[in-house]
């Protein structure tokens, strides 16, 4: 009789009890040290409440990763439709991720179809996507607060055009209805001059909310949330708290605190013990780097992954802190016949290579004195290669049956 390794996992202990208040999209009712945050978000947009279609608003927030931007904004939002229902006032909020929606058009689809679910996807250009979405909120008395998550890195590719279309929009309404309010979200989203026209950057530079590290205390008491929801009474030791905490401290970054406890339990799980303690944190720190961010990675198309594995294979390999962009395209080729991939052109490489580089995974600069001719080289500053390499494999070895079929 074959042995059953499903319900065998399944009917194992876990110290585990919900391990969805351990995902990135969990966002709890409560949010430690983010209180002042969100009153001040409050502040700001109350009017949308208090006095709808009277003015629009235009907000931004920066700060470094981990530090509770998305999750304020989402929780601010969640907060404001409640808030609106009870008036009979119809809000909406839509949160884009502009990783994923790369462009204004999709960015102003995906908006269009959260009233217009069956709208075609072509056929119409994005000035055309932003009117009839306009005239959709005035002829239904709605109105709409469009939250564009990772815009720094949208700006960097596309441009700001699309913050000078919302803006522009709203004040070509100055003596109609207001209808639209943004929030933007980034690590630091430029607003120099040579990106935005001067109204457009005085006004988002009026509204800049900045977000903070979180320092050990917060990250401490952001944890023993997390411990209370995801985990089974008593099963993780407070020791194994606090080395999580001078563990993430330096980076200040509530996402990497969470991952290390969300893998320091797998690793209780894997030993078969009711305790996590404090060693399983040490060697959860020791598998992943506050850099290999998943919500980046799941976004990427494999070619990039293959790409990026490249440069870490070739860095490895040769030692160095950088390598040229075509010795990375050679190994490449050889990743590609690895994963039964079709390798593409040189000049579709250089292409993800920006790409990754305004994805902040990559470093690029041009090759100096010493070398024949101008190149490329590629780095990386922020993650070991090693490591990387090894994040990748794991990535792509999972989806190599997949690819196979």
């Amino acid at each position: 009789m074959s042995h059953d390794y499903i319900e065998d996992e399944l009917s194992k202990r876990s110290v585990f009890k919900s391990e969805q208040f351990l995902s990135i999209d969990y966002v709890p009712e409560s949010l430690p040290h983010r209180q002042s945050e969100i009153r001040t978000l409050v502040q700001s947009f109350k009017t949308l409440i208090s006095s709808p279609g009277r003015t629009s608003h235009k907000f931004i927030i920066e700060g470094p990763v981990g530090t509770g931007k998305t999750a304020v904004a989402k929780r601010f939002s969640e907060q404001m439709i409640q808030a609106a229902k009870r008036r009979n006032i119809r809000l909406h909020s839509i949160h884009i991720n502009c990783r994923v929606n790369k462009t204004a058009y999709l960015v102003f689809l995906r908006a269009l179809r959260e009233f217009k679910p069956r709208f075609p996807r072509r056929g119409h250009s994005p000035d055309e996507l932003l009117q009839m979405l306009v005239e959709v909120l005035d002829e239904e008395d709605r109105y709409l607060l469009l939250i564009l998550d990772e815009l720094d890195y949208f700006i960097r590719q596309r441009g700001a055009d699309i913050l000078y279309d919302l803006t522009r929009l709203m004040d070509d309404r100055l003596n109609a209805t207001q209808r639209f309010s943004i929030i933007g979200i980034g690590r630091r989203i430029p607003l120099d001059d040579d990106i935005l026209d001067s109204s457009t950057r005085s006004t988002l530079q009026r509204n800049v909310l900045r977000f903070s590290k979180y320092n050990r205390n917060a990250l401490y008491d952001i944890l023993q949330d997390r411990v209370e929801m995801a985990f089974e009474k008593k099963a993780v030791m407070d020791e194994t708290i606090q080395v999580i905490c001078d563990i993430a401290s330096e980076h200040g970054d509530a996402r990497y605190a969470i991952e290390l406890l969300w893998r320091a339990g797998k690793r209780a799980d894997r030993e078969r013990t009711d305790t996590v303690i404090p060693d399983f944190a040490r060697r959860a720190k020791a598998d992943t780097h506050p850099e290999l961010r998943k919500e980046v990675f799941a976004t990427l198309p494999t070619q990039h992954k293959l790409l990026l594995l490249a440069a870490a294979r070739q860095l490895r390999e040769i030692r160095s802190a950088y390598v040229t962009i075509g010795e990375v395209e050679e190994m490449y080729r050889s990743i590609c016949e690895e994963y039964y991939e079709e390798p593409r052109a040189h000049t579709q490489i250089w292409e993800w290579v920006q790409d990754l580089h305004s994805h902040g995974i990559i470093d690029t600069k041009k090759s100096g004195t010493g070398q024949r001719g101008q190149t490329t080289l590629i780095g990386f500053s922020d993650v070991p290669a090693e490591m990387l390499e090894q994040f990748l494999s794991g990535i792509l070895d999972s989806s190599k049956g997949a690819m196979r079929k």
